[in-house]
């Protein structure tokens, strides 16, 4: 089973032995409440995923139209797995994933690329027994893997002991051969650590706390990796927040060590708790859960940058995400959205000139894609001449496939060649 993780669906993370021991070992600083300048705004994910219940430890798949999350709905006794999808309008409700749902506790899922195989946490038959200090039995809560074969789930199966334990393990992160979850002593959450396993020559090591600055006397929960494997996310009740739990990133330098952690700011953070912060493919976006007052249920937020603040302070931008029909230039609804933001930046911004240059990929014939990334350009431009910005603003240009930011061929590359470009004439 554990090699089906490492070999099959395993992500190209960045991560190396000697950062994992960077990580485990060093003594870094605590930074407290400072703020890391986010900037943007956050707003509850639009569509119908959230209700008046729990809609907490998010997971999203690898091309981002799938949000795995548990919820405690009025019909059960225990918590169940569930998964949205992303439409038009935003994100649909939650259907239960009752393959994977048993009559006990089922939490935390960790999907791994888009759906091939899930990492989730559950008290079901099977997890390991313990004696509480009254003589009774306790179960603790595990952390369970099945793969999605012909459309449907296999049955479940518990990860070894060197990641499991009779404490509760939950919140799981595959990144690469890194496994990252919380855990805490049955009954006792105000003591939740973040550890890691690795999995090596066909078997997991034993899991190991991470030291500072991740873990500290506090609570640490829920630990993401950012999309260019940059940043380490994690929860924080330590002293110095806005709130309850907040979010706060360590940095992963090119020589091997961390910064202090450093809280994501009252943008992202709130007087409440927030957790699970998980960024879209881009590594623009996030969405995280956030439970606003005490006594209330978390809900799924997102936090969205403003693209055109970032152009007009580096006069340049590229966008993977203005999407359009495959060989086409229609624009595809989704990105209207980000369209509709740039009108209003042009409106706001009345003197501003740009320049809207279209990319594509290295597939097909290089006179075809010069020829489709010039049309693509002038429609983003007709869009904007239709929403009541002057055509004399713009000029446009294409370069099809001549510009590759990356030279090679595969999905995740040929996503970010295929872009549009926004530069501000001087």
């Amino acid at each position: 089973m554990a090699s089906k993780i490492h070999t099959q669906f395993s992500h190209s993370f960045k991560i190396v032995s000697v950062l994992l021991c960077y990580f485990i070992f060093a003594g870094f600083s605590v930074s407290g409440a400072e703020d890391s300048a986010v900037k943007g705004k956050v707003a509850p994910l639009k569509g119908e995923i959230n209700t008046s219940l729990n809609e907490f430890g998010i997971s999203l798949s690898e091309d981002g139209n799938t949000l795995y999350y548990y919820s405690k709905r009025k019909n059960s006794n225990y918590s169940d797995l569930f998964k949205s999808v992303k439409t038009k309008d935003g994100w649909s409700g939650g259907v239960e994933v009752s393959e994977l749902n048993s009559q006990f506790d089922d939490q935390s899922p960790f999907i791994i690329e888009n759906e091939k195989a899930i990492i989730f946490s559950s008290n079901r038959d099977g997890s390991i027994e313990f004696k509480l200090s009254s003589g009774k039995i306790g179960v603790s809560r595990d952390l369970y893997f099945a793969t999605l074969k012909d459309g449907s789930w296999d049955k479940a199966t518990r990860l070894p002991l060197e990641v499991n334990s009779p404490a509760i393990e939950e919140n799981p992160f595959l990144a690469g051969s890194y496994l990252f979850f919380t855990r805490y002593p049955f009954g006792k959450v105000a003591e939740s650590d973040i550890y890691i396993s690795e999995y090596k020559d066909g078997s997991w090591r034993k899991a190991i706390r991470m030291e500072s600055p991740v873990n500290t006397e506090h609570a640490e929960i829920a630990a993401t990796l950012s999309r260019d494997s940059k940043y380490l996310y994690f929860s924080s009740n330590r002293p110095g927040g806005y709130g309850g739990l907040d979010i706060y990133k360590v940095e992963i330098k090119e020589d091997g060590t961390f910064s202090p952690a450093v809280n994501l700011g009252p943008v992202i953070n709130s007087s409440g708790d927030e957790a699970f912060y998980t960024e879209t493919p881009d590594g623009k976006n996030a969405y995280f859960c956030r439970l606003e007052k005490e006594g209330g249920n978390y809900d799924i937020y997102e936090f969205s940058v403003n693209e055109w603040e970032e152009l007009k302070k580096n006069k340049k931008i590229s966008l993977e995400s203005i999407h359009f029909r495959t060989g086409s230039f229609e624009i595809e609804e989704e990105s209207f959205e980000i369209l509709d933001r740039l009108v209003v930046f042009l409106n706001e911004n009345p003197s501003i000139k740009l320049k809207i240059t279209g990319h594509t990929d290295l597939h097909g014939d290089l006179n075809d894609n010069l020829e489709l990334s010039r049309s693509r350009a002038g429609a983003v431009k007709d869009y904007l001449v239709k929403k009541g910005i002057s055509k004399g603003r713009f000029s446009t240009d294409g370069k099809g496939s001549k510009e590759p930011i990356y030279p090679e061929k595969n999905p995740e590359t040929d996503r970010k060649n295929r872009r549009t470009e926004f530069q501000i004439l001087e």
